[in-house]
C-alpha cells in the first residue's frame, strides 16, 4: 500500500470522526457525494414494512417468510419520544439505525419497540454501534472505549482503549455470534486487534499484517483477510485471494469468478466479502467505474461502482451460484452494501427522486429472492445484525 494511499485513508478516517476504520469512512463519503449530486435531502417519517418478496429469477418459487435475525413481530414505527434503552434485559434486537448522520442512534427490538442507544458521542454513534448476527449483543462506543451488552441478560463487557489518543472499534462479528474482533487504533492507523469471546469475556490478541485488509471473522476466531487492494485504486479483477488465520497457521483461498462476471464487473471492491454460516462466503459483484458499460444521458453517478450481484462461494473457494440484483434500474436510485447476517446479504436501496426520497433495507436471500425489511429516511445510517 503506497504512502499516498495511506494518507488518503487517514484523511477519510479523520473526516469521519471516530469511524472505526477507513473502509467505513470511504463508504460514508461515497454515499454523501451521491446524495449531494442528486437531490437535497428530505426528512421522512420512519415506516416499517415487512415480508415483501421480489422474485429476481423467473424459476424461483415463493419466498420463504423468514425474518431477519430474530424478526420484527410488531409495528416498529418510531414513537414521537423514544426512550433510552433500559438497563434490564429487553430481548434480542433487529436493527440499529440513525435517521441521519447527526441524529440520535436508535435500536429496534424484536417486539417492535424503539429505544435510544446509550452514547456520549453526538452524531456519529450509529457509525460505531453494531449488533451481533443473532441480535443478542449490542456494541456501542463509550468515550474512547467500547461496550458490548447482552440484551437478553445482564452481562456487559467493556474493552478499554490503550491510551488517551486511541479508540476501540468493532471490526467484525463471527457469523455464529460467539466472538467479536475489535481494533485499538489511532487516526485510522497503528492498529492492534483483540478477539473477545462473548460467553466468557476472554480476550485474545491477534496479529494482522498492516498491508492486509480485514474482511471478516470465522466462528473459530480466525481472522479473514485479503491482501488485495480494494476499490478504485485496484484494477478491475475477476479473482480475489482470501487468507484465513494469521502467521504460520494461515491458509489461502483463491476465488476465480471469471466465468461468472461480464466485462464491466469486478470482485475487488469495498465491503465485498462476507463469511457465511455454512463455512463459505458471500461475494458481492460490482460494476467497475469506466469499464465501458452503456450510460444513460445526464447520469451523474455512472462513474461510481454499483453492486450488481451476489456470488455464493463454498469453503473451498468454488462459486456455486450467482444472484443478480436490480441495482441499476433507474438513475434516481442506487444501492450500497450494508453487511450480512451470515446468510442474507443486506443492501440499502436509496431512492433519490424528489418526493420519494427513502432508504429501504433489502435482504438478498440464499434462494435468490429479495426481501424488503424496512423503509427509513434517505439519510439513515443503518446497522443491521452482523454489519460492522
Amino acid at each position: 500500500m503506497t504512502q499516498d494511499f495511506r494518507s488518503a485513508y487517514r484523511e477519510l478516517a479523520e473526516e469521519a470522526g471516530s469511524y472505526a476504520d477507513p473502509e467505513r469512512a470511504i463508504a460514508v463519503a461515497r454515499r454523501r457525494r451521491r446524495n449531494s449530486i442528486l437531490v437535497l435531502p428530505a426528512v421522512l417519517t420512519v415506516a416499517i414494512t415487512i415480508g415483501t418478496a421480489l422474485a429476481v429469477r423467473p424459476d424461483s418459487g415463493p419466498a420463504p417468510a423468514q425474518p431477519l435475525g430474530p424478526g420484527v413481530t410488531a409495528s416498529a414505527q418510531a414513537p414521537a419520544a423514544t426512550k433510552p434503552l433500559p438497563s434490564t434485559p429487553v430481548g434480542p434486537a433487529t436493527l440499529v439505525y440513525a435517521p441521519c448522520e447527526t441524529c440520535a442512534t436508535q435500536i429496534v427490538l424484536a417486539t417492535g419497540a424503539h429505544h435510544l442507544v446509550p452514547s456520549d458521542e453526538v452524531g456519529i454513534a450509529a457509525n460505531n454501534a453494531s449488533l451481533s448476527p443473532d441480535g443478542r449483543w449490542l456494541s456501542y462506543p463509550a468515550d474512547r472505549d467500547m461496550k458490548i451488552r447482552d440484551l437478553t441478560g445482564d452481562r456487559v463487557w467493556t474493552v478499554a482503549s490503550s491510551g488517551p489518543q486511541r479508540r476501540v472499534g468493532v471490526w467484525a462479528w463471527s457469523v455464529d455470534s460467539s466472538r467479536l474482533l475489535l481494533g485499538d487504533y489511532h487516526d485510522g492507523q497503528d492498529n492492534t486487534y483483540t478477539v473477545l469471546r462473548l460467553d466468557t469475556g476472554t480476550r485474545t490478541a491477534v496479529d494482522v499484517a498492516e498491508e492486509d485488509l480485514i474482511v471478516g471473522m470465522l466462528p473459530t476466531g480466525e481472522v479473514l483477510t485479503t491482501p488485495d487492494l480494494l476499490g478504485p485504486d485496484r484494477q478491475r479483477s475477476t479473482r480475489i485471494t482470501l487468507t484465513v488465520g494469521t502467521e504460520a497457521a494461515a491458509r489461502t483461498i483463491d476465488v476465480d469468478a471469471t466465468r461468472w462476471l461480464d466485462t464491466t464487473e469486478t470482485v475487488v471492491w469495498h465491503n465485498a466479502v462476507h463469511p457465511a454460516v455454512d463455512g463459505g462466503y458471500s461475494l458481492v459483484v460490482f460494476t467497475y467505474p469506466g469499464a465501458g458499460r452503456p450510460e444513460p444521458p445526464d447520469c451523474g453517478l455512472c462513474s461510481e461502482a454499483d453492486p450488481t450481484a451476489v456470488l455464493r462461494v463454498n469453503a473451498a473457494g468454488e462459486i456455486t451460484d450467482r444472484q443478480d440484483i436490480p441495482s441499476r434500474d433507474n438513475r434516481f436510485q442506487y444501492w450500497y452494501v450494508v453487511g450480512s447476517d451470515g446468510s442474507d446479504v443486506l443492501f440499502g436501496k436509496v431512492e433519490t427522486l424528489i418526493g420519494q426520497q427513502a432508504t429501504t433495507l433489502i435482504a438478498v436471500q440464499p434462494d435468490g429472492h429479495l426481501r424488503e425489511i424496512t423503509t427509513l429516511p434517505q439519510e439513515a445510517v443503518i446497522k443491521a445484525p452482523g454489519a460492522r
